[in-house]
Formats: C-alpha cells, structure tokens, sequence
C-alpha cells in the first residue's frame, strides 16, 4: 500500500467551482474541514471556524447547496454540503475507487489530499483530478504501513513544518527562530507556517489525548 498527498493550488480552486468558498473559510479563521461523506451529487462536510461568516455571504456562494450553524462558546461549526461540479463529472466518488480518502486539508496554499491504496489506484485518482483542469500536483509519495505513532495525525506538510520549526529552535525557551524565519528557509508566507503549526500541535494534541 502507497500514501499520496495531492495539492489543488489555491489559484486553480475556480475549475472546481470552489474558490469563492475556500476563501470564505479562510477568512472566517478556519480551524477544522472534516469530510463526511462525498460522491455525487456534493460532498457534506463539517466546518469550524473562529468567527461566524455573515447568513448572506454563506447563501451567495456558488454551489454551496444547503447549510446549517451552529454555534458554540469557542468556534462557530457549519455542516453544509457542497457541489463540486468538475468532480461530480469526472472524478468518482470514494466508494467507487480504490484508492482510500485519509484526509483532507484546507490551507492558505490551497487543498491538500491524502489518498492510501495500490500504486496503480493512486495514479488512477490523480488522473481523475487531472481531468478536472485544477492541475494536481503530487506533493508526497511514500509506503503506507497504517497508524504507528502519534505523529501520523498529521499531514506530510505539518510534520515537515514541526520538525523543521523544532530542529531550529522555534519551541526553545528563548525561542531562537520566528515564523518568518522558517517561512523564508521554506518559501511559503509566514502566515501559511503559523497555520501549519497550530493545526500540527492541534491534531497532534488530540491524537495524544485519545490515546490516554
């Protein structure tokens, strides 16, 4: 069995018909993307995020067909379900490929998804994003061998980020490197590590506690 990571660029998220969406989230302080289900005719899927996005701008957002709020002391959640028309047309849903879903993440940089199976399945699903016109870019490509430890909550890009913000000293008391010193070294926005690195400590903290 294979691990993927493919990377939809922010910038190309218009072939999906999701861009207005991704930027809205963002925005909004997007803290968690759970995916529930997705297939045809949309994906439903759970959003957190810091601050509540205005009832209008929700109900204006192409695609996005239906949505529900909730709210809560520390993070607004919406579950809504959202129609991605060029992969309802050309990629198929989950339970009909081979190639698993294990996660996917929302970031500055765009959306990145990690995908587990046979490396024929693999190449099978890039394809099929491929044919979208979103351009996918295979970020990662390793042997999967199933949940080991705690640091398989995160994402390749987390893990990438928190080690290198460890290695140079970030977590030091004093701290001997900022975030714009790893973005620099990385080439990516400061903004961008920052997010990585609270998402990386977050998923990392709850793998840890559910484990205890």
């Amino acid at each position: 069995m294979r691990e993927a990571t493919v990377h939809l660029p922010i910038d190309q998220l218009e072939a999906l018909g999701i861009e207005e969406f991704v930027t809205s989230v963002r925005e909004a302080g997007l803290e968690n993307v759970s995916e529930l289900q997705c297939g045809r005719p949309g994906c439903l899927l759970v959003i957190e995020v810091a601050e509540p996005i205005s009832g209008a701008r929700f109900s204006s957002i192409p695609n996005l067909e239906w949505w529900e709020e909730v709210t809560s002391s520390d993070h607004t959640t919406y579950l809504c379900k959202l129609a991605v028309p060029a992969v309802q047309d050309e990629v198929a849903p989950h339970h009909e490929s081979d190639a698993s879903q294990n996660e996917l993440e929302v970031t500055r940089e765009g959306i990145d998804i990690t995908l587990v199976g046979e490396q024929d399945a693999l190449s099978d699903r890039v394809e099929e994003f491929s044919s979208t016109g979103a351009n996918p870019v295979l970020r990662t490509l390793t042997d999967y061998e199933g949940p080991r430890d705690p640091l398989d909550a995160l994402t390749a890009r987390q893990r990438e980020v928190l080690t290198l913000a460890f290695g140079h000293g970030y977590f030091d008391v004093p701290r001997e490197a900022t975030t714009d010193d790893l973005a620099t070294e990385l080439g990516i926005d400061a903004s961008t590590v920052r997010e990585h690195l609270q998402r990386a400590q977050k998923n990392l903290l709850a793998s840890l506690l559910d484990a205890t």
